[in-house]
């Protein structure tokens, strides 16, 4: 499970911190299409490279990759402090009571969304060996104190990587079943932390396989560029001090592939708000496996 880590500092693990470099793992494919998680926008697809080369996927992520200088300090942007913040800590100086559309109340919509989801296996995330020494590197910077660890144990059961947003209609799930479940198993590959310049305060660790693109265009989601498993949250905005430190984490951590794990079904979820934390599964979907 996520480390604890607060105003104490504790970590996870026995492995030391800030051992990043030299950890890389053997990567299996990439992907030449993919989606960030619903709730971020159609316009991060500009400009994004379509090379189907693993460590061009990566590169992708560098059209949303905040990057911060000298004196620059992470504050939240509109959207994280309607849609997210509250949902964090409601009473939060910065937490926005609505979206300026009205949409999002609280942190939720009242209309439900459903979406094609890759299910992260955290009894085996949370034991990984360089995970635990990413964790650990996490829980003892100068930012960790202002993580909203709370928000992730209480959602890392749901934790996973979004797909496709889809139509609920008659018969869906039937067909569903049939479109995705033609899909053998594969491999997916989370590379290290990124924050964008949207949902500023969310971190996501970018999602890789070669598989995403055509589950897409066979469920008929809207296209989208990226795929990410939001994991971490800020309860709080950061100084000059702890952004800089957060800004050598992200680049420490940047080229370290942090999981690797073999996708055996996929998931329909819905939800009323972008955490999850109302998220229901209304359908594991098995992949074939080659006979």
């Amino acid at each position: 499970m996520p480390s604890s880590a607060g105003a104490s500092g504790n970590t996870i693990g026995a492995l030391p911190t800030g051992v990043a470099t030299g950890l890389i793992r053997t990567v299996t494919g990439g992907s030449a299409d993919r989606a960030f998680e619903v709730d971020v926008p159609e316009t991060a697809s500009s400009g994004v490279d379509t090379s189907s080369d693993s460590h061009d996927a990566l590169r992708s992520w560098d059209v949303v990759r905040s990057t911060f200088g000298p004196g620059e300090a992470l504050t939240f942007d509109e959207r994280y402090r309607y849609a997210q913040l509250p949902l964090i800590d409601a009473d939060h100086p910065l937490a926005l009571a609505a979206s300026p559309d009205g949409v999002y109340r609280g942190g939720r919509y009242a209309e439900a969304r459903l979406a094609v989801v890759v299910p992260v296996p955290i009894e085996r995330l949370f034991v990984d060996p360089i995970f635990l020494s990413y964790e650990a590197d996490l829980a003892s910077a100068p930012f960790a104190p202002k993580l909203a660890r709370g928000i992730e144990l209480r959602r890392a059961h749901r934790l996973h990587a979004t797909l496709s947003s889809i139509d609920a209609d008659s018969g869906f799930l039937d067909w569903l079943r049939t479109s995705v479940g033609a899909f053998t198993p594969f491999r997916v590959r989370l590379a290290g932390p990124v924050i964008g310049g949207f949902n500023r305060g969310r971190c996501y660790l970018p999602a890789i396989a070669d598989a995403f693109a055509p589950i897409q265009r066979a469920v008929g989601g809207r296209p989208a560029p990226l795929v990410g498993v939001g994991l971490h949250h800020f309860r709080d905005e950061l100084d000059a001090a702890e952004t800089a430190a957060l800004a050598a984490f992200l680049e420490r951590w940047r080229d370290v592939t942090l999981f690797e794990w073999t996708v055996t079904e996929l998931a329909v979820t819905s939800t009323n708000d972008d955490l999850v934390l109302s998220g229901r599964t209304l359908a594991r979907i098995p992949l074939h496996a080659v006979e």
